[in-house]
């Protein structure tokens, strides 16, 4: 590109940003931008473990998975769903329900289900449409198991919880923001010494990380549990675990080190 054509599209862009200040966003937000104020450490991400790692008896069956925009994969799921059957009578803590699909697989294995999502007002703040409101909690509407909270989770009260949780799941609004704030209150006011917390979209896929997610998660995890925190192989989730566990780190484009089957039916 001569030197010509490079200002004109220098002068474009810099009047496109003025008219449109949003755009600004877009750069900063690069995936690029975050991977460059990651600390040398965690350049490569975190340590990945396996599902069967975690859990020598993994159970792969769910009831309810929709495939839709916004959800989660099958492993992401399961890894919930394992999770909850290592504690007897769970008490299960999760923020941001979107269609309730990540809640509804658990009502087999978890006694105290809990999710939190935006009250009606708090959408018109963040001037989310309509159908998207509408969609919210779609799969939980009729379940009483499923106790909901509602309020925005950089101003709802967790210490008014008054409860630990087993296995606590961060699946909100994924600016960097909200997941280090989101973090912290997990951290100041739900775990007990033997909880699980499980980060969604630390990872745009399986093997692609999310830096923005990873260095929220590093700012808002206190220093001291960092050396347990991990990557689930085959998923878009960290987790942090109190157990210790032989970890590898992501290598882009390696054989798969498991292959899983799938009974799939539409109900």
């Amino acid at each position: 590109m001569s030197l010509s054509k490079k200002i004109s599209k220098f002068i474009n862009g810099f009047f496109q940003i003025c008219k449109n200040p949003w755009l600004l966003n877009i750069i900063i937000d690069q995936n690029e931008n975050w991977e460059k104020k990651t600390p040398n450490h965690y350049k490569k991400g975190l340590n990945q473990v396996s599902l069967d790692q975690l859990f020598p008896n993994f159970d792969g069956k769910l009831d309810t998975v929709a495939f839709l925009d916004g959800g989660s994969l099958i492993t992401d799921l399961l890894l919930l769903k394992n999770a909850c059957k290592e504690f007897e009578q769970c008490k299960y803590f999760e923020i941001g329900t979107w269609r309730g699909e990540s809640i509804v697989n658990l009502i087999d294995v978890a006694d105290d289900l809990n999710t939190l999502d935006l009250d009606t007002k708090d959408y018109k703040t963040y001037n989310f449409s309509q159908d998207y409101e509408n969609a919210h909690g779609f799969f939980i509407k009729d379940k009483s198991k499923i106790k909901q909270h509602l309020g925005d989770s950089t101003k709802f009260d967790f210490s008014g919880l008054n409860k630990k949780f087993d296995v606590i799941f961060v699946d909100g609004n994924h600016r960097f923001d909200f997941v280090v704030s989101d973090t912290k209150n997990v951290f100041e006011h739900l775990i007990h010494e033997n909880s699980i917390v499980i980060w969604h979209d630390y990872a745009f896929s399986p093997e692609k990380i999310r830096f923005e997610i990873l260095n929220a998660i590093i700012k808002g995890v206190p220093k001291q549990f960092h050396k347990n925190l991990y990557h689930v192989e085959n998923t878009m989730c960290a987790i942090y675990t109190p157990k210790n566990y032989e970890g590898n780190i992501l290598k882009l484009y390696d054989n798969p080190k498991r292959i899983f089957s799938i009974d799939l039916k539409i109900n």
